[in-house]
């Protein structure tokens, strides 16, 4: 595209061409003056999308960062819009607007962030539609209203001016669209795309058909599949023979399909033995009296075998597979909240349902922090299904229920990667009985919309069995395995934040992230769960009120609390079971628990209450035995080994004990084995065993499940990182301990040092920008890692692994000058941000997964990557590069001569008049740079000193030879590379 731009900034506006200088808005925007300014966006978009007669086959650009009038470009800097800062999310956003104002929806729109003269420009790139955009609502913009219907063009008294199109105009672009789509250029540029509606198949169903009754097989000839989307007449046949003469014949009918024609074409060609006895099968329209099509099928076709596809499969293929939905009937249930945009605390169930209706969204994300209430909103949401959908199956996988049995069967050779293997280990694990779906007909009861899943904390999935579960993979194959045919997939994903790797950048996915309650929410779930008692709702709000977990500041200036609804749970359970003090901040001693920690003060109350009945465990002790329990590799740990982490706590102890833990508040027992109440809680104990490990500094208490959780929990900008940071303090003893650390995890076997290696650096850097007396920047970063792996002035042995996503402090440092060895550096984004010179030189180091993000331009010195090193995976940088560099030269080289040339004459540089200078080279970019460097200078001639005049530095003289003979110059060849 870049190339493309370049030509398009040397153009004129027109009514599929537009530039503007700079973005709508910004951070300082008032909200109130928001929704006007999406206005004007979507106001450009859909007239550029429509254009203006004579501009049917051509690309739409709308340009920022341009300035028509100037020929100029100019930097659009996205620091302070916030939109802007990821472009995946602002094409989502956008999407979705566009989506509720145009008709036909107009998504077909290439969105990317380009590097031109040392400027970032924005670009929107839209291929020319095959039918006008038409306003489905109404639409508002700052200085007007659009009525709903209306058809937006590019064409007025200005060639770029917007309006509504007039009757005429819009009878003359619709015939030239309709051209444009039937011709030959159109097809071409669209060979690999088809109408959506075509993918629609019965293929797979009929297959399944064949697997379940072996002694069908399809006849010769067939089937018979007829595509004409001109006249409506869109359908397939199967037929189907047995080895006794026995016959069954399947007719599909595609719901774009004109019935009458249809079957007229089926008749005049004799494409069925007996009409009468075939079995229509047909897609499920959304309207609400569905019966009504299906008599109009049977009536029409005369037969009485007719069906919906879904309702085919599941009463002849799957039915037996379905395992019986049991509501969840949450006893207390208030609808969490999510932002969008710029509009706020928008209700997540409803979200939920919406895009339950919607058509060709098959994956949905819903993120938050633990305990957000992920879990609680997704069984709700199942619930409601299970009311207003009757014959979907429902399908809820916890995927704590199932790491041990994915653990077992799956490798890093032989991955977790489709839904089909959650499916097969929840089975297994429950040892369900009676039939089963195999790989195929799992996913055609999806794809047919015959079966909701919901995949519930796949979060625990991706951290336990990490390089074992491909989750790229998983996620495409639900786009390009479970949504094949129908378009019907529907699975819901509930997930912690920071979670999610590439695979956010790469798939656009529908998704809401869960806020914390407000105060309303909050006093709502005491309510429900308190059962309207007021003192005692009274008293869990009081309590409440002292765990808020973040306060800000509204436009009024008044303050707001919110608050995590585990907390809220956890605080209504003891309140209800009248055995808490209520007293704020009630003091306690702890070696792992902190007074000040909301988290840490509600779980000292709940072990405080616990001491009298559990008699020999202390605070300590019980949150001791809860690290052992969370740091132990599989969900849980089973009562059969509960005595062996008890014996390493408590020298006596009886059976009675265990029975009584079985009790504890935080704890619930199930099939011989203890869990956590709250998932929530197994990250917690895991954060405390981490913040222990530091605060003490004792490098020989290192053990296997330490280094897991490091490796697996600790990362950059995360939640868990921050929960750890905020409690111990940036020093040099504790980097010192860091440094003993990295060398003794060295020596243990089985697992990824490398990734240990990058926690611990990302736990420094984030204890660095909490640091009160040291502020964290390029330079203060740079020392922490000469600090950590400096070593006769070198740095050896730095990882930085899984480092990406944006983030208010940018993870950089300061490579200039220094020399790198042993290095790996892995899926780490920022790595050409970072300060690199020619003098920087990275020896036996790995590099894997660092493309630059958008908009960053970087730079590859010859001697950047000694032999050594292991590129292979970032060959396609260096090419790029290379063949960027060459080009580059090429242009300067070429610049430059035609400047010296403009001053060459009879054997000499002579002096030229500033304005000729101007106008000859007015399209030379690096005349600006070469008066810069002295290069070309001011010029008086004495005898004519009123005449502004430009000449040749006289230490380029040598670039005469050069000019005349083609002689070597060393002056020209170091201009070229100063200016590359």
């Amino acid at each position: 595209m870049k190339e493309e731009i370049s030509l398009l900034l040397e153009k004129e506006e027109s009514p599929t061409l537009e530039f503007k200088r700079q973005w709508y808005w910004d951070d300082s925007t008032l909200p109130d003056d928001m929704a006007d300014k999406w206005g004007e966006l979507i106001k450009d978009l859909i007239s550029l999308a429509n254009g203006y007669i004579n501009k049917a086959g051509e690309y739409r650009y709308l340009i920022f960062g341009f300035s028509e009038t100037e020929k100029k470009t100019y930097n659009l800097d996205v620091g302070n819009i916030k939109q802007l800062k990821n472009l995946t999310r602002f094409k989502k956003d956008l999407l979705q607007r566009l989506e509720k104002v145009t008709k036909p929806s107009l998504i077909d729109i290439n969105i990317k962030m380009l590097t031109v003269e040392e400027d970032n420009l924005l670009v929107f790139e839209i291929p020319c539609p095959t039918q006008l955009v038409e306003l489905k609502n109404e639409l508002k913009t700052k200085t007007r209203h659009l009525d709903q219907g209306a058809i937006l063009v590019r064409k007025g008294q200005k060639s770029d001016e917007v309006r509504t199109a007039s009757p005429d105009e819009i009878e003359i672009l619709k015939l030239e669209l309709l051209k444009y789509s039937e011709s030959t250029l159109y097809k071409k540029m669209n060979e690999q795309i088809e109408p959506s509606t075509s993918e629609k198949s019965i293929e797979k169903t009929i297959q399944l058909f064949i697997d379940k009754n072996s002694s069908f097989s399809l006849a010769d000839k067939c089937p018979i599949k007829e595509r004409n989307w001109k006249d409506n007449i869109v359908f397939e046949i199967y037929r189907l023979e047995d080895g006794f003469s026995g016959l069954k014949e399947f007719v599909y009918i595609h719901e774009s399909s004109n019935q009458g024609r249809t079957l007229a074409e089926i008749k005049k060609r004799k494409l069925l033995n007996n009409i009468k006895s075939s079995i229509i099968l047909i897609d499920r329209p959304k309207i609400k009296d569905v019966e009504r099509r299906k008599a109009n099928i049977k009536r029409l076709f005369n037969t009485e075998y007719v069906f919906f596809i879904d309702e085919f499969g599941y009463e002849h293929l799957y039915k037996d597979c379905m395992l019986p939905y049991e509501k969840f009937n949450l006893p207390v249930y208030v609808d969490g909240l999510y932002d969008a945009g710029d509009v706020c605390d928008l209700p997540a169930i409803a979200r939920l349902k919406e895009w339950f209706v919607s058509e060709n969204e098959p994956l949905f994300v819903v993120s938050g922090h633990g305990g957000i209430g992920k879990t609680t909103l997704a069984k709700q949401f199942l619930d409601s299904v299970s009311d207003t959908n009757t014959e979907p199956g429902i399908l809820f996988i916890d995927s704590k229920e199932i790491i041990s049995e994915l653990s077992r069967n799956f490798s890093i050779e032989n991955k977790v990667s489709d839904v089909f293997d959650f499916y097969k280990a929840l089975m297994d694990a429950d040892d369900i009985e009676g039939a089963r779906f195999d790989k195929e007909l799992l996913q055609l009861s999806i794809d047919n919309g015959s079966l909701v899943v919901v995949l519930d904390g796949i979060d625990e999935v991706i951290a336990k069995l990490g390089d074992k579960f491909d989750v790229e993979l998983f996620i495409t194959s639900i786009f390009d395995e479970y949504s094949s045919g129908l378009n019907k997939t529907k699975v819901l994903i509930t997930c912690r934040d920071h979670f999610w790797n590439e695979v956010g950048k790469k798939i656009l996915l529908p998704e809401i992230t869960l806020k914390a309650f407000n105060t309303e929410l909050a006093n709502d779930f005491f309510e429900q769960k308190l059962k309207g008692d007021k003192r005692k709702v009274l008293k869990a709000m009081e309590m409440a009120e002292d765990l808020a977990i973040e306060s800000t500041v509204s436009l009024e200036t008044t303050s707001s609390k919110t608050y995590i609804p585990f907390l809220l749970d956890m605080i209504g359970y003891l309140i209800d079971s009248q055995g808490v003090s209520t007293n704020h901040q009630e003091s306690f001693e702890s070696q792992y628990l902190i007074p000040d920690n909301h988290t840490d003060q509600l779980v000292a109350q709940v072990c405080r209450r616990e001491i009298v009945k559990l008699e020999s465990l202390s605070i300590d002790q019980q949150v001791e035995l809860f690290i052992r329990i969370a740091s132990g590799k599989q969900n849980g740990i089973s009562l059969y080994d509960i005595k062996e982490e008890l014996a390493a706590i408590v020298s006596d102890f009886d059976d009675s004990l265990i029975e009584k833990i079985k009790g504890h508040p935080l704890i619930q027992c199930e099939n011989n084995m203890i869990y956590f109440r709250y998932d929530v809680f197994d990250t917690y104990f895991k954060g405390l065993l981490v913040y222990y490990f530091f605060k003490n500094k004792d490098a020989d208490t290192i053990t296997d499940e330490l280094v897991r959780i490091v490796s697996g929990y600790l990362k950059y900008d995360s939640s868990f990182t921050a929960t750890v940071a905020e409690k111990l303090e940036l020093d040099d003893e504790l980097i010192i301990f860091c440094i003993e650390v990295i060398e003794t995890a060295s020596d243990i076997q089985g697992v990824n040092h490398e990734m240990f290696v990058s926690s611990i650096v990302s736990f420094l850097m984030t204890l660095l920008q909490r640091c009160s007396n040291q502020q964290s920047n390029l330079n203060s970063r740079t020392e922490l890692l000469e600090k950590l792996f400096g070593e006769n002035g070198a740095l050896i042995g730095v990882c930085l692994v899984d480092i990406f996503g944006n983030t208010t402090s940018k993870p950089t440092f300061d490579f200039r000058g220094k020399v790198l060895k042993d290095c790996t550096f892995n899926n780490y984004e920022y790595f050409w941000e970072c300060s690199i010179d020619e003098h920087t030189v990275f020896h036996t180091s790995i590099f894997k997964d660092i493309d630059p993000r958008v908009g960053i331009n970087y730079k590859i010195s010859d001697n950047l990557f000694a032999s050594s090193c292991d590129l292979t995976s970032i060959q396609h940088l260096l090419t790029e590069k290379k063949e960027e560099f060459e080009s580059t030269r090429d242009t300067v080289k070429a610049e430059l001569e035609k400047v010296f040339k403009l001053f060459y004459q009879r054997g000499n540089f002579y002096p030229r008049k500033q304005e000729e200078v101007r106008k000859k080279l007015s399209a030379v970019k690096q005349l600006p740079n070469l008066m810069a460097k002295g290069v070309i200078e001011n010029y008086k001639d004495p005898q004519k000193p009123t005449m502004k005049q430009y000449r040749v530095n006289k230490n380029y003289k040598s670039v005469v030879d050069y000019i005349e003979q083609g002689s070597p110059s060393s002056e020209f060849l170091s201009l070229i590379e100063e200016l590359i």
